[in-house]
């Protein structure tokens, strides 16, 4: 088995993401991502954790100091729409205005007394 190819792409506003084969790369290039070339150090690099999955950008200088801690460069995470997405997100139904309040039983009890 071959593995595939991996492709350093950047999002043109300091981050980049190394993405393992064509059809990663292909899904990403119309969401705004470009080939680019290895980062420099300046550069934000999408890193993912092997235990638990999290996602974070780390200084492409530090990517070393990471790798023993589990951490690896990854495909970016994407914003995901909530209404776009292959499960919707609940849509809460707006709230009506409160009911007017009750009288308060202060103001009856002057009126008796």
């Amino acid at each position: 088995m071959t593995s595939k190819k991996t492709y350093w792409m950047t999002d043109g506003q300091g981050a980049v993401a190394l993405v393992e084969g064509a059809e990663e790369r292909d899904r990403l290039i119309p969401l705004g991502w470009t080939d680019s070339e290895k980062p420099g150090p300046g550069v934000q690099v999408w890193m993912q954790h092997v235990e638990h999955r999290g996602r974070a950008k780390f200084p492409f200088a530090s990517v070393e100091l990471w790798r023993p801690k589990g951490w690896s460069e990854c495909s970016p995470e994407l914003a995901t729409d909530p209404f776009a997405a292959e499960v919707p997100a609940d849509v809460v139904a707006p709230v009506s205005e409160p009911a007017s309040p009750a009288p308060s039983t202060k103001s009856k009890e002057k009126q008796d007394g």
